[in-house]
């Protein structure tokens, strides 16, 4: 089944995100990366990552350590293959160059990341509601499958 691949290297967030994932009718599983070189791995299918599925979403982290976040969108979106997975900055960065210079590598959206509570719970019920719900993603034919 096609998974949301979340690239996010801080583990608080991201365990705070797969609880907050747990509760939500996702219609995918979350497949969690730990930075911009093992998402790059996964969406080539190399190493570890040979049998990957292709994900259906990318909750991609802005800033990381080692390639960043703006980089692993930039390749995604140059590659002919890949460019169709929507990608969705989770930043807690409001800068004005981080939003702008996202959306000009071909972001698919930039929600700010609050911190874990509630209002985090607000983001992901949003996400969920439009992209799951509202939205047609593509391959996601193939997880329904």
């Amino acid at each position: 089944m096609n998974p949301l691949l979340l690239v996010e290297d801080s583990d608080p967030d991201a365990e705070a995100l797969m609880r907050i994932a747990k509760r939500l009718p996702l219609p995918v599983p979350v497949v969690r990366v730990r930075d911009g070189e093992s998402a790059l791995d996964y969406l080539y299918r190399r190493g570890e990552y040979a049998s990957a599925e292709r994900p259906v979403l990318i909750l991609l982290d802005l800033h990381m350590p080692g390639i960043g976040g703006r980089e692993v969108l930039s390749r995604l979106k140059a590659d002919a293959d890949l460019r169709s997975i929507p990608v969705i900055i989770f930043s807690s960065s409001l800068d004005a160059g981080d939003v702008d210079g996202a959306y000009a590598d071909g972001a698919n959206s930039y929600l700010f990341k609050p911190d874990v509570g509630p209002q985090l719970q607000a983001t992901a019920e949003a996400l969920h509601a439009f992209w799951f719900s509202a939205a047609r993603l593509p391959h996601a034919q193939e997880s329904e499958a």
